[in-house]
């Protein structure tokens, strides 16, 4: 068994994150970029990891099943479905596999996550 642990994961700065580049489909002007460390891979495609975004709207494109926790920002997420969700740092989001819908990044936004296959 491994133990890895991350200490204050909202104090960690940004250019201390390795630079993932600008999210693959932007639908605004401006672009949000993409930082993030990746703390554990397994051989089933499931990650964990610090993801952080820059302001911008974008389409969602993780279709495994995730949850996340929020430690800085703000973003809505917008579901194929209609609905809005706020979110805000303290929240915890999970999203089933093959969600759909748009991300609009207010302020920049730092989550801790896991993917999983279901």
């Amino acid at each position: 068994m491994s133990v890895k642990q991350v200490k204050a994961v909202a104090d960690i700065a940004s250019d201390e994150l390795d630079d993932w580049g600008p999210v693959g489909l932007p639908v605004s002007e401006q672009v949000s970029q993409l930082r993030g460390r990746i703390i554990n891979e397994h051989n089933d495609g499931s990650e964990a990891g610090i993801w952080e975004c820059t302001p911008g709207t974008w389409t969602r494109q993780v279709m495994d099943a995730e949850i996340s926790t929020f430690v800085k920002g703000h973003a809505l997420f917008h579901h194929e479905n209609g609905e809005t969700y706020d979110i805000k740092a303290g929240d915890t989001v999970y999203f089933d596999e093959n969600s759909r819908g748009t991300w609009e990044v207010l302020e920049t936004a730092r989550k801790t996550y896991l993917t999983f296959k279901r």
